[in-house]
């Protein structure tokens, strides 16, 4: 028998997708804070020392910037992953990691699929997804912009 919800009814996949949605954004906030913080320091230390050229400081404020964004990412995926098992939407975390991380970049799932109760679970974690690389990506703007070595011309 097919249950066919009334409109304006939320599912449970609609409420954890949501739930989750807001805890990645919040976890995202505090993570680029921390990586903020982390790379200013690391910029005022290394423009104490003359012996570091400009570019090698701006490719280097990139790399670690961009390397501790990947990390973020993945703990956003893995928390994605372990809420999914612990609903029984995904049968193991590798399966459900493999499965977070297509969502969350927007490639799509191709051999793993979530329990049908959950499967609007995948969709918002997509959008979570976008959102968080967007955020993202403004603020690898912003430390490029921060480290660059060379002044602007007018």
């Amino acid at each position: 028998m097919q249950h066919h919800l009334a409109a304006g009814e939320w599912t449970n996949d609609w409420l954890w997708g949501l739930a989750l949605i807001v805890t990645s954004a919040m976890l995202h906030a505090f993570g680029l804070m921390v990586i903020a913080h982390s790379m200013q320091k690391a910029l005022h230390v290394a423009e104490r020392f003359r012996s570091v050229r400009p570019l090698e400081r701006f490719s280097a404020a990139i790399a670690a910037t961009s390397l501790a964004l990947v990390m973020l990412h993945g703990l956003e995926a893995a928390l994605w992953a372990v809420v999914l098992v612990w609903l029984d939407a995904c049968p193991n975390f590798k399966s459900a990691i493999y499965f977070s991380l297509q969502m969350a970049t927007t490639l799509g799932a191709d051999v793993v699929q979530l329990a049908d109760p959950w499967r609007l679970m995948g969709p918002l974690e997509g959008i979570s997804g976008m959102l968080m690389f967007g955020l993202s990506t403004a603020f690898l703007f912003a430390v490029m912009q921060r480290a660059w070595p060379f002044p602007a011309r007018r």
